[in-house]
């Protein structure tokens, strides 16, 4: 027979104690030097260290060995009375909250949930679990749903204990209170005034019994630590809003419960409000966004829509649904506090959102706030920021970001950056009165444009918050970093196909030019504006922005900004067929950037004249420029420019039956062009190898260039590549014999070449619609649109075509 005094007692003091220091097992074995096999069976209350490592262990925390808990307490003499166990019948807990889902199950936790069962019965010795998450993320109701499943409890067959904390938890009443349910008598607890002695007692009365104990809401270690009672049969789960507390609770079973996406939000709504979500799905599902898929925003969001929807009084809903628009009106919706949160105060009978998250901010320092709201400036999840800009905006030190992430209202999203959610965002943006922050954030980007112009994986990462920089310049009619911030970022925007943006910070940098009379701003805006223009295939619109850049540069004499513009001048008027003007323009400027000794820009003026010549039909002198061009593009390992020449060189061996020729030229090409994520250019590529693997019949892979290049056109609104693309397409399905689907392909890209004015385009396009008709024997058809094609190649010099 066991005696009492026999049986094993966990050392809990000991277990605390390394928490406490944020240690592992394995890392407190290496400071005293023994295996961390060795420290689980202390803290098991296995075995009891050594006299020389009971030393160490003294030293290392600076406690006495009855404070770790390291000598066996002898009972021998004490006159306090012997405690009684009785038996125990199966435990339930009453204080478990009602759940507010039913048997519909809560949406989008299908898989938290199991994997929390698998862990939480498991079998292993003491089971620790705890979940973590925003304020309002919904872990309360994640524990009710697990303490209420039918396999939960019968796994836990000897029963669950709730017990709820908050802020200024009472521990030795709601030790006391499990104590009561365990079957301890008043006068048996009276004796038990620590929470130590309390809690042991309880371990010592729950013995071998299998219980899953839930400790809610947990906002210090040492809150939650005081719980876990019991043997190793039981099972803990902690929820608490703080990362590190999960952590040191339970190690590797924290587990971090995330929003629910759109479509989870969507389907919460639909439960809660479900005539409102069918007849105002548009402005629900922005709703979900606005509130960043957080539950108890979301509950309280559709609970407010179902109170105003009335079948008979539409113009209710609409109102209500114009309230929440208001950031202000989101945060202030309330839900009776029992069915809300243990942390709230007794006395309020309501919880709102800015309630539940207000607690988390009162938790922390004003220093801690004063950043929070800070921070509030950049956009919110899924945007992150780095730590560096976080630091300089909030003009805050780096320990401070911790106290906001300890706190669980700042979140780590990668190494070194940072994400706030949407919700605590909007808390913390209301609140913020420096104004300072807006110039701190401002100034960080335009220096970070001026240091990163050409890194465009980090402009890439940090594109949200630029713009958002750029939006608070406007606002506040800071045009000089506005329009240097823009200059730098534009070219960035073009490459990666991001032409709409482009175009609006351009025309917000091009008023604030005008209004600093700053005419380099102004060349430079108009250059780009054409750009933008001429990418989209508005040609007449690009060849009028370049003109107006032209003579602002000339009269200002901006030469470098000058090359620029004859070079793309040139370019959009070739594509005009306006051959003569365009060799006059890239002749001009080859011969400045010569002058200048711009490698560069040489490189680019020479492509420019090597078309034109090439269009005249002077293909050897052509071929002698593009040789020229690339050898240059490669000295200076100008990657964007080496794509273009490639890019053209392939297409003139092709031309010439070179096909196998051309095909090295191209993949060498579209490997630069990915690298530098650049779309356009991936397009034009692709179009052209699609192009090549047609002439060698090899219609599958033709076919499957010619639809990416074709998916990547459409993507970023590049006219151009969207005409070539299908005009490509058009010839495989006509070689296909799939004559339907190949004069869809062509009517489109008619279509859209005489939609931008683009000859050249138009009348490539109608010589292959005429041998389309050909093919089918529809020879006064194919007569017609030759006779088209022949005339408008004439019309503007199109010797290749007329040929």
């Amino acid at each position: 027979m066991v005696r009492e005094a026999d049986k094993v007692v966990p050392n809990r003091r000991l277990t605390c104690e390394r928490l406490r220091q944020g240690w592992s097992q394995q890392e407190l074995a290496h400071l005293v030097g023994t295996g961390p096999d060795t420290v689980s069976r202390w803290e098991r209350g296995l075995n009891f260290p050594h006299p020389s490592m009971c030393k160490k262990l003294c030293e290392l925390f600076a406690k006495s060995p009855q404070e770790l808990g390291l000598v066996k307490e002898d009972t021998a003499g004490d006159d306090r009375p012997t405690l009684t166990f009785p038996s125990l019948p199966q435990v339930y807990d009453p204080a478990i909250p009602l759940s507010q889902v039913g048997d519909e199950g809560l949406v989008g936790r299908a898989q938290l949930l199991a994997d929390l069962k698998r862990r939480l019965c498991s079998g292993k010795n003491a089971a620790l679990s705890a979940l973590y998450g925003l304020p309002g993320v919904g872990k309360t109701a994640i524990a009710v749903e697990l303490a209420r499943d039918r396999e939960i409890l019968d796994y836990f067959r000897d029963g669950l204990l709730w017990v709820g904390l908050g802020i200024n938890p009472n521990l030795l009443g709601l030790l006391g209170r499990w104590g009561t349910l365990l079957g301890l008598a008043p006068y048996e607890m009276e004796t038990l005034t620590t929470v130590a002695a309390l809690a042991k007692t309880l371990s010592s009365v729950i013995g071998t019994r299998r219980m899953l104990l839930v400790i809610d809401d947990a906002w210090r270690i040492e809150d939650a630590l005081a719980f876990q009672v019991g043997g190793v049969n039981c099972a803990h789960l902690v929820t608490t809003r703080f990362p590190e507390i999960a952590l040191q609770f339970a190690h590797d079973g924290s587990t971090v419960v995330h929003e629910l996406s759109e479509d989870e939000g969507m389907s919460l709504l639909a439960r809660l409000a479900p005539e409102v979500v069918a007849s105002k799905p548009g402005e629900v599902r922005s709703l979900v966004g606005a509130v960043g898929g957080l539950p108890l925003a979301l509950t309280l969001v559709g609970r407010y829509l179902w109170s105003h929807f009335y079948k008979d009084q539409p113009y209710r809903l609409s109102a209500a649904l114009s309230t929440l628009q208001s950031i202000e009106e989101l945060l202030r919706l309330t839900q009776p506090a029992s069915a809300s949160h243990t942390a709230m105060p007794a006395e309020a009978p309501l919880s709102s959102l800015q309630a539940v998250i207000n607690m988390s901010d009162q938790h922390v320092a004003k220093q801690a706030q004063d950043t929070l709201r800070a921070l509030s400036i950049f956009p919110s999840k899924p945007n992150s920021f780095p730590e560096e800009a976080a630091l300089a905006v909030a003009h805050t030190p780096v320990e401070t970001l911790d106290t906001l992430a300890d706190a669980g209202l700042l979140e780590g999203s990668g190494a070194g950056r940072y994400t706030l959610h949407q919700t605590i965002a909007d808390y913390a943006r209301l609140q913020r009165t420096d104004t300072l922050v807006e110039e701190r954030m401002v100034s960080f980007f335009t220096l970070f444009l001026a240091t990163h112009a050409t890194d465009y994986n980090a402009l890439e990462r940090e594109t949200d918050n630029i713009l958002a920089a750029f939006q608070i310049a406007y606002e506040r009619k800071m045009s000089e970093q506005l329009l240097r911030g823009v200059v730098t970022f534009a070219l960035y925007l073009e490459v990666r196909g991001h032409y709409s943006i482009a175009e609006t910070q351009l025309v917000r940098a091009r008023q604030a030019a005008l209004d600093a009379a700053d005419q380099a701003g102004l060349a430079f805006t108009l250059l780009h504006l054409g750009r933008i223009a001429e990418r989209r295939g508005v040609l007449n619109q690009a060849e009028q922005l370049y003109s107006e850049g032209l003579t602002v540069a000339r009269q200002s004499q901006l030469r470098t900004t000058l090359v620029d513009l004859l070079a793309n001048l040139s370019e959009v008027v070739l594509n005009l067929g306006e051959y003569g003007r365009a060799e006059q323009y890239a002749q001009e400027g080859l011969d400045l950037a010569r002058e200048l000794g711009d490698q560069q820009r040489m490189c680019v003026l020479l492509k420019s004249l090597a078309e034109v010549i090439d269009c005249h039909g002077q293909f050897e002198r052509g071929d002698e420029l593009y040789r020229e061009g690339l050898a240059l593009a490669r000295e200076i390992d100008d990657r964007e420019m080496m794509c273009l020449y490639l890019q053209n060189i392939g297409a003139k061996a092709s031309k010439r039956g070179k096909h196998e020729q051309a095909m090295p030229y191209y993949q060498e090409g579209l490997s630069l062009a990915r690298q530098m994520r650049h779309r356009q250019r991936m397009s034009a590529l692709l179009s052209n190898m699609g192009m090549v693997s047609t002439r060698m019949q090899h219609y599958a892979q033709a076919e499957a260039y010619c639809q990416e290049s074709l998916s990547l056109a459409r993507t970023i609104g590049h006219s151009v590549r969207m005409g070539n693309a299908l005009q490509n397409l058009g010839i495989i399905e006509r070689e296909r014999g799939n004559f339907a689907q190949a004069e869809a392909y062509f009517q489109e890209s008619l279509d859209l070449a005489r939609e931008m004015g683009h000859r050249w385009l138009t009348s490539e396009t109608l010589c292959e619609y005429g041998e389309y008709y050909l093919a089918q024997n529809k020879v006064e058809d194919a007569f017609t649109a030759f006779a088209e094609a022949h005339a408008i190649a004439r019309g503007f010099g199109g010797q290749e075509l007329v040929a």
